[in-house]
């Protein structure tokens, strides 16, 4: 049975996890103004070497038009490739391209340069080692 502190903590996380979100998000280096759509198909693409359009759209919770057109700008910018489906071919694949991989890494590293720099400047040795053990009982959450 949750608590009133439960509830509250909840909140503090949720909170706190969207507030960073867009904190990182702004720090990034953005030359093609990628959108957040944009970025999240790369990200998807990252961890999933081919996925169907609908698969993207269902995940993302993006229309089927619209994620058109976020692959369309893709594979303009080189960032994702497209081909038939073996099992099926009137369905399509989509892929990244190496360009599309070296952006997403080049993404990830913009972000944890520029939290590794902030949590050296902002904490003692002491307060690292509580955000570590912070972590360690957070990473127990989505496993039940």
């Amino acid at each position: 049975m949750s608590t009133p502190e439960d509830r509250y903590l909840a909140h503090g996380i949720r909170d706190f996890v969207t507030q960073m979100k867009r904190r990182l998000r702004k720090t990034l280096s953005n030359p093609e103004q990628l959108s957040v759509a944009e970025l999240n198909v790369v990200s998807l693409l990252m961890d999933a070497p081919e996925m169907r359009p609908s698969e993207l759209g269902e995940q993302l919770h993006i229309s089927s038009q619209f994620m058109s057109q976020v692959l369309n700008r893709l594979h303009e910018l080189g960032y994702i490739s497209r081909k038939p489906s073996p099992a099926d071919r009137r369905k399509m694949l989509v892929s990244l391209t190496q360009r599309g991989r070296n952006k997403v890494l080049q993404t990830r590293q913009e972000r944890e340069d520029w939290l590794t720099e902030l949590i050296a400047r902002r904490y003692t040795a002491e307060e690292k080692a509580t955000i570590q053990r912070a972590i360690e009982l957070l990473s127990i959450l989505p496993n039940p």
